[in-house]
């Protein structure tokens, strides 16, 4: 784990205090533990924030026999993006909840991992553009031609 500074400025009874509890440990070691543990509880005990965007909608998970990954998470961040107005942050925020991946996965699924050949990568806005151009499904379709006929199906209710 990376570690960062931070300085702390105490009241001269704070620190007698935290110097006394120190002991053989020495202040700045004794602090960095009473901190970090008290930190740590603090937060297993804040609730955390609800995510304000929700939907009335069955998950977007099919069997992994069924699609790849890459097309079901796609699948989720086209759905989010169409359906309730998301950005693609936002969308891509959703469908890491959603799948519990981090959103870099996610980014990935939709950028790098749909690039059919070196010359014509995809990127953020080249994603973007496919989706508002309604040729994302062609796309996919030639990236996995095996799964041609589900993922026209699987798309055809939020990009027409």
């Amino acid at each position: 784990m990376k570690m960062k500074p931070v300085t702390i400025f105490l009241p001269e009874n704070l620190y007698a205090i935290a110097s006394a509890e120190a002991g053989q440990l020495g202040i700045d070691r004794y602090l960095e533990h009473f901190v970090a543990s008290h930190f740590y509880e603090e937060i297993k005990t804040m609730s955390k924030k609800p995510i304000e965007i929700t939907a009335n909608r069955p998950p977007a998970h099919f069997s992994t026999e069924e699609l790849p990954d890459t097309v079901l998470q796609i699948h989720a961040v086209v759905r989010s993006m169409s359906e309730s107005g998301l950005s693609f942050r936002k969308a891509v925020k959703v469908a890491a909840t959603e799948f519990s991946v981090n959103e870099s996965t996610i980014r990935d699924k939709c950028t790098r991992r749909i690039t059919i050949s070196s010359t014509d990568t995809i990127n953020t806005d080249k994603f973007i553009d496919l989706w508002r151009s309604k040729t994302l499904v062609n796309h996919l379709c030639q990236k996995f031609p095996d799964y041609r006929q589900t993922i026209v199906e699987k798309f055809k209710h939020i990009i027409t």
